[in-house]
């Protein structure tokens, strides 16, 4: 367990949360793993299950606190809670588990779904196949088909919200965008309900939805552009995909809004002409919903050229589940989070930290302000990819740096070094390092076939610079987060000021 207290700062107020405490009665949180405008998502343990299976709690704060909005809250929390319930009847939907609320909070109980979302597919700058698309395209219309079926708008479609399960390779469908809405509503003197802001995700989100009115088509074209996005290798939104600066900036026609994508892709008019129906700026002209676009793309799926590339695909994914299962299998090995944790003391440079049983350590000296690395001592958890926690620190320049200021270096250095990396700063003001003010910045790089993610935190004390680096391969940043989160914690700068 992680044993530290977050508040985490959303939008104009804290929510306060507590690693290892447990709500609800039963669910002890493990760690966090999102944040949007107004929840956090959480990992936590059932622990009046046996064996203390995982699963996903998402917790909201209406954005207003008095009796009405809170009350007008709870009715809609109740409404939503119960549509999850009835989406979770289908396979590849997470179950509703649970809900409540504690502390004039809300919040939901899911079903934990083992596996990776898109992110982890649609590499920046690597177009993927149409027959592959095309699978990919018809596996979600068909979760979708049933979301729209039960009159749900899902609101937020994203690769992140799109998992592969790892048992069978299924495509699951999560993180429904309408439930936000219990954090944005507020009421007026009237009595009349509103809501302070559009729900979705810049880039995936079309203009309807953007100004308040979501449609089922507005599913349609979130998951239009998904597509472009994997055909193309270009991420819809330039301040998210970092070298993406001319999508959709000078992609769109000036006069219509329509995005012009078809030169940057190797596509078939056929699957072009489906996706510019998806994505059109105009809602009415676009397929009404899931269903009327499924039909679309198995008609064209019976095509003979392109039945042949999708048998190719059904090979592949039958290849691809192979790899789950001895994925599955290297996984059983892995160390559990659990494990002891042995000392680690540098007097030269007045530091400590705790680092798993079993893993090497490796005292760097002073090169390129490296001072130790930590990594698994069994090569085949990271396939040959890099593994591994670095404590680093550099002396700051004459002129005192704040830490701010530092942070804003490391995200240029990082970009120097990364041009086509996407950086998350996760730093908030309860950020810490050893007790001190730190900041927190996730990003990719890519080390020959290796897709690799990176977590940096970092502070600033006595004219220098302290920081641990977390780099694993992205198929497994998760699986080992818990054991670096316990290692950065530990983490101790002994100098007295």
């Amino acid at each position: 367990m992680i044993n530290n207290s977050n508040k985490v700062q959303l939008s104009g107020y804290t929510v306060s949360v507590m690693m290892s405490q447990t709500i609800g009665g039963r669910y002890r949180i493990i760690q966090q793993i999102g944040k949007g405008g107004f929840a956090v998502t959480f990992i936590a343990e059932d622990t009046q299950r046996p064996g203390n299976p995982q699963c996903v709690i998402k917790q909201f704060k209406p954005i207003a606190t008095d009796e009405k909005t809170l009350q007008a809250g709870k009715t809609l929390f109740v409404q939503e809670a119960q549509t999850l319930e009835q989406l979770g009847n289908h396979d590849q939907i997470p179950r509703l588990l649970a809900h409540f609320e504690e502390n004039q909070e809300f919040y939901l109980v899911q079903e934990f779904i083992e596996g990776h979302d898109l992110n982890e597919e649609m590499l920046p700058g690597k177009p993927l196949s149409e027959a592959f698309v095309v699978q990919l395209l018809q596996d979600i219309l068909e979760v979708l088909a049933f979301v729209h079926q039960q009159g749900v708008i899902h609101c937020d479609i994203k690769p992140s919200n799109i998992r592969r399960r790892l048992s069978d390779g299924k495509i699951v469908l999560i993180d429904f965008g309408a439930v936000n809405q219990i954090s944005t509503q507020v009421v007026n003197s009237q009595g009349e309900t509103t809501f302070t802001l559009a729900i979705g995700t810049r880039g995936y989100m079309p203009s309807e939805q953007a100004n308040g009115n979501p449609k089922f088509s507005s599913d349609i074209y979130a998951l239009g552009i998904i597509c472009i996005q994997a055909l193309t290798g270009i991420h819809p939104d330039s301040q998210e995909g970092g070298e993406l600066t001319t999508y959709p900036a000078d992609t769109t026609y000036p006069t219509t809004g329509e995005i012009i994508w078809r030169d940057r892709a190797q596509v078939s008019p056929q699957l072009a002409n489906i996706l510019d129906k998806m994505v059109c700026y105009d809602f009415r002209e676009r397929y009404y919903s899931a269903n009327e676009a499924l039909q679309a793309i198995k008609e064209l799926s019976s095509t003979s050229p392109l039945k042949k590339a999708l048998i190719g695909v059904g090979i592949a994914t039958s290849v691809a589940l192979l790899i789950a299962f001895f994925y599955q299998f290297y996984k059983l090995r892995e160390p559990k989070h659990n494990i002891n944790f042995l000392s680690y003391e540098n007097s030269q440079y007045d530091i400590k930290i705790k680092y798993a049983e079993g893993w090497i350590k490796q005292e760097q000296g002073d090169f390129f302000g490296e001072v130790a690395e930590f990594f698994p001592t069994d090569k085949n958890l990271s396939h040959s990819c890099p593994l591994e926690m670095a404590i680093r620190i550099n002396d700051l320049p004459k002129k005192l740096l704040s830490l701010e200021e530092y942070k804003n270096l490391a995200v240029k250095k990082i970009k120097n070094n990364n041009p086509s990396t996407h950086i998350t700063d996760e730093s908030s003001p309860t950020t810490t390092l050893s007790n001190f003010r730190a900041y927190k910045l996730i990003y990719t790089r890519q080390d020959g076939k290796c897709h690799l993610r990176v977590m940096e935190t970092g502070t600033v004390r006595h004219n220098k610079a302290y920081y641990i680096t977390y780099t694993a391969e992205s198929s497994q940043y998760s699986n080992f987060l818990p054991i670096a989160e316990k290692m950065i914690n530990s983490f101790q700068i002994l100098k007295n000021d």
